[in-house]
């Protein structure tokens, strides 16, 4: 029996049709940044941009996490595994290529504004009082949306609390969360 017959025939096991199950497991995914900080209502942190992505994700995927949890307990320890795997190592691919891609923007951003300075036409944005004022709030801007990262970072990155969360998920579905780190370690090898 081949790797696909084996996926195919825990698929088949669950009741859910093939294509509501990857539109299901394609949303969650989608929606990945918003169960890391669900738990915690208290957004001090979150001016800027990252806030307003963040309150726009809860809205969203408050009524998509009730409807995947209540699919989710239907299905079989099988399913549940299958299941996780799936979502771990979409979760993983979607980290890697997002993470390339910040680099990838981070650097060409540099490059643009020293062009910018080079040029010239950020020092003349900084020679007139309605620049200094654009320039300070885009500082303000970027340093809230920076801050909020950051501390969401430290807050879900944090070795003792992702300690906690498996042990915690480990107890309560142990063949998803297996799954899950399954997934996640065949994304990042593969």
């Amino acid at each position: 029996m081949t790797k696909h017959h084996a996926i195919s025939n825990c698929l088949q096991s669950t009741t859910m049709p093939p294509l509501r199950s990857f539109l299901l497991l394609f949303t969650l995914i989608t929606l990945s940044i918003a169960p890391a900080h669900s738990q915690q209502r208290n957004y001090n942190h979150d001016g800027g941009l990252w806030g307003e992505v963040k309150r726009c994700a809860d809205t969203i995927a408050t009524p998509v996490e009730k409807v995947a949890h209540e699919r989710y307990d239907k299905l079989s320890d099988r399913g549940k595994f299958v299941a996780g795997a799936a979502f771990g190592f979409g979760a993983s691919r979607f980290a890697v290529c997002t993470t390339v891609n910040t680099v990838k923007t981070v650097g060409a951003a540099y490059i643009a504004f020293e062009a910018l300075e080079y040029a010239g036409i950020l020092k003349e944005a900084r020679s007139t009082k309605e620049g200094d004022a654009i320039m300070a709030k885009t500082r303000d801007y970027l340093l809230r949306t920076a801050d909020g990262i950051r501390c969401d970072i430290r807050t879900n990155l944090n070795p003792n609390a992702v300690k906690e969360r498996i042990d915690r998920n480990m107890k309560r579905d142990k063949p998803g969360t297996t799954g899950f780190g399954t997934g996640a370690f065949l994304g990042f090898v593969l």
